[in-house]
């Protein structure tokens, strides 16, 4: 009996082993480009690259992509998908939301309910329900005027037609300085 636990536990360990030893894959290591790294701007952020593979959208090697959302088609998607997000939570009824570059305004609906209104606790779930959609977006204002809810639903509509997001983003940028202003 001794024998046969002793077999198992043997067994046990080397296949523990040997699924330690599966999963030996070499680690890549970065050669150093030919090209001098310059320092960024103090104001441009920074993404993972490295440094030796080219950029699948043509930019030259190093210099990072925009961030945030900068196409129509893909406001419209992640407005889409940020609104359900959004209503998801159990506090909010309805939510519109307008994003361009890497700035959102968020207008919320809240349930009869809930009392608290817009406090650091629901921001922070509203960045963070927005960063699970789309990346770059750290320019963030969350309100419950309705006014404002108005503004960007009207927005929002007027992405459908939109062929850049020039006019979108300026009018967002107006927007946004409201919201701070009334905060």
């Amino acid at each position: 009996m001794k024998r046969f636990l002793i077999s198992i536990m043997l067994a046990a360990a080397l296949c523990a082993l040997s699924a330690c030893a599966a999963d030996n894959t070499p680690m890549q290591t970065m050669q150093p480009s030919a090209a001098p790294m310059t320092s960024p701007s103090p104001t441009m952020e920074m993404q993972d690259m490295t440094p030796d593979e080219p950029t699948t959208t043509g930019n030259p090697v190093g210099v990072p992509e925009a961030r945030g959302v900068t196409s129509v088609t893909n406001a419209r998607k992640a407005i889409e998908q940020i609104e359900d997000e959004l209503e998801r939570l159990s506090e909010v009824t309805d939510a519109q939301v307008v994003v361009a570059g890497n700035t959102a305004a968020v207008a919320l609906e809240f349930d009869k309910q809930y009392l608290g209104g817009i406090d650091d606790r629901l921001v922070n779930m509203v960045k963070e329900r927005i960063k699970g959609v789309v990346s770059g977006v750290d320019n963030v204002v969350v309100t419950q005027d309705t006014n404002i809810y108005d503004q960007l639903e009207k927005l929002g509509d007027r992405l459908d037609d939109a062929s850049d997001m020039a006019d979108i983003q300026t009018e967002l940028d107006a927007i946004v300085n409201r919201i701070r202003q009334a905060a």
